[in-house]
């Protein structure tokens, strides 16, 4: 099996390329930013630079991932970004670039890698959604916005290939204890709620196994509590609306 991982410098992503180059996968590494170090020299272990909202690039390190390493039978999309702002104050050109990197990343490297798997009968494509994209809270309109573009794609994604040996899989944890969620302590500490995220182990091991199960959904919540807030949303959507909006601090 081949892998490919984008976000790969950092978070979910760096560790998720680590953990499947020390089993012995094959590891098609993208990342905007540099990969360099000796976790990037294995041999198991190919560096691209790519940014996702390129449709070009993407197909390009795709294409010579491929030469290199072989079919790819697993994508492990966690390429992200997120910017902070009130919802009628942040300037277009942030909400531009949210949407292009979370969104139309997401569509671009299905585009690149998901026919070919169909073609081969089988892989698995799995993204990183977020619990924001079901349950939208102050200053964060952009993301959560782009994440629910992200869900709305990859459910659709997932009927198109239904029969073809493609699974697609969109996990949606609360915020992780990444590089990104310390962006946005630093950038706004009261968005969080000042609270503990994740850990990214525990995250990548609840993807781990949703891939080993056949019958996973095609949504899947890691971490405790996670699963609740989404079916409250579903069910009790003001009662919560009212619980973020006082949850949330704010803005200094």
């Amino acid at each position: 099996m081949t892998a490919l991982v984008t976000g790969a410098a950092s978070g979910l992503g760096r560790l998720a390329a680590l953990r499947l180059a020390a089993a012995g996968t094959p590891v098609a590494a993208l990342d905007l930013d540099d990969l360099t170090g000796p976790a990037w020299r294995a041999p198991a272990v190919r560096a691209y630079h790519c940014d996702v909202t390129d449709e070009d690039a993407v197909r390009d390190a795709v294409a010579d991932a491929t030469a290199e390493l072989g079919p790819i039978e697993r994508v492990v999309h966690a390429a992200g970004l997120c910017r902070i702002g009130r919802a009628v104050d942040q300037p277009a050109a942030e909400l531009r670039k949210v949407f292009e990197t979370n969104y139309l990343g997401t569509v671009h490297l299905a585009r690149a890698t998901v026919p070919p798997m169909i073609e081969a009968g089988g892989g698995s494509f799995v993204v990183f959604g977020s619990l924001a994209g079901w349950l939208p809270s102050p200053r964060l309109a952009a993301y959560s916005a782009s994440k629910s573009a992200v869900h709305a794609y990859c459910e659709v994604l997932a009927m198109e290939t239904a029969g073809t040996g493609v699974r697609v899989l969109c996990a949606c944890p609360d915020h992780v204890e990444t590089p990104l969620a310390e962006g946005v302590r630093a950038a706004d500490p009261g968005v969080l709620g000042r609270r503990k995220g994740a850990d990214p182990a525990a995250v990548l091991d609840a993807v781990e196994r949703a891939i080993a199960d056949p019958a996973a959904p095609l949504f899947f919540f890691p971490a405790f509590g996670t699963r609740q807030l989404w079916r409250a949303r579903r069910f009790t959507p003001n009662l919560l609306r009212r619980t973020v909006t006082r949850y949330v601090k704010p803005a200094h």
